[in-house]
Formats: C-alpha cells, structure tokens, sequence
C-alpha cells in the first residue's frame, strides 16, 4: 500500500524565456490533425447500449449511489430508463437494505443514497482487499501524516486554519491545495479505522 506523504512543491529558479513566435507557429503547424467531434446521437447511443447491457435493478442501484441530492421517482426513473413502477419497485427494496433513504417532503417523495451505507462499502472494500496487518501499518503512515499537517499548520483540522490575509492569489491556491490532502487524510483515517473494525469482526467470526 502506498503511504501518504506531505506534498512538497518545487519552483524552479529559471527565469522563463517568452517563446519564439517563429518557433510556436512552427509547431502549430506540425501538429497532427485530431478526429471531429463525435455525433449529436453519441450520447443516446451510449444510453442505448447501457440499457441494452444492464438490468432495470443494476441501473437503478447506478443512478441513486450517483445522485448528491433527493430525486423523485419520475426523475430516476427517467435516468435509469425504465418504468416508474419498476423504478418505485427496486427503490423501495433499496430502501428496505439501506442502500438508500426515504425522504418525504411537502413536494412528494423522493429518494437518496444512504451517505453511512457509501462509508461502511468504501471502507468493507479495504477489509477485504488487505489484512488487519496491512491496514494498521497504513493507518499509522496516515496519522503520523496528519501530525505533521498539524505541526505545519499549528491547528487541530483543516477548518482551523485561517487564510494568509496578504497572501498572494498563488500563495493561497497553494494552500488550500495543501488543506484539500489533509483533509483526505482525515478521510482516509477514518475509512482505515472502520476497515479496521470490520476485519476484527471477520476475524472473530472466523475463529469463533
């Protein structure tokens, strides 16, 4: 597993020579031609074939797990290209396995996937995809990780951390690019962490 390290960046101390514009438009002209754009129908076609190759079930597990908001029936239904009985069908099933969540508001009922149910299927595949060994070695590279974003920032997370108030726009690109890693370290702590749990409990279960 590879192990998270802090992002060093490196600017050169080269001053930048402004380009030839004999040699620019040389270029130009030697590069190769690319194909056209693709077709108006490229997109149907594709949706055809998905549908074509795919269960109604399959696609719409696919377009809930993908939604960010609360979506109707009618609107799944539609993406997923089926019938909306057999969309409210499938749906409340998914429901019923918590894969998603039930909303109903003053508008209608609509429908959204299950944030714990993403968590516990990201962090189940590296339980089993690594042992309990590999994934407290990992988690250990990440901590010491995060203790060094710490140490950087003199802050306890990401959110804590005030922006230079006469930083350059390229300075605070910078580090809101460095606060962007260190909070998917966080992320990915927690994810070890639940991995982590989820072995044990194989393990127990397998021993028992």
């Amino acid at each position: 597993m590879n192990r998270h390290t802090v992002v060093q960046t490196i600017n050169s101390t080269h001053p930048i020579q402004p380009p030839n514009i004999y040699a620019v438009v040389a270029q130009i002209s030697d590069m190769p031609t690319f194909d056209p754009a693709p077709p108006d129908d490229a997109l149907t076609k594709e949706q055809e074939v998905w549908t074509e190759t795919t269960n109604t079930r399959t696609r719409i597990r696919t377009v809930v797990l993908g939604l960010r908001e609360p979506a109707t029936v009618a609107t799944i239904a539609d993406r997923a290209q089926c019938s909306a009985n057999a969309a409210r069908t499938h749906l409340e099933e998914f429901v019923t396995l918590g894969i998603i969540r039930k909303h109903e508001q003053s508008t209608g009922t609509r429908y959204a996937r299950n944030e714990a149910y993403i968590h516990w299927r990201r962090a189940n595949e590296l339980a089993v995809s690594y042992s309990l060994e590999e994934l407290l070695d990992e988690l250990a590279g990440l901590e010491t990780t995060h203790d060094q974003f710490q140490e950087q920032f003199n802050a306890a997370t990401p959110s804590d951390v005030d922006l230079p108030p006469e930083a350059t726009h390229a300075e605070i690109e910078a580090q809101q690019e460095t606060l962007s890693e260190w909070a998917t370290v966080r992320e990915e702590i927690d994810r070890h962490k639940e991995a982590i749990r989820i072995a044990r409990r194989t393990d127990d279960r397998l021993t028992a």
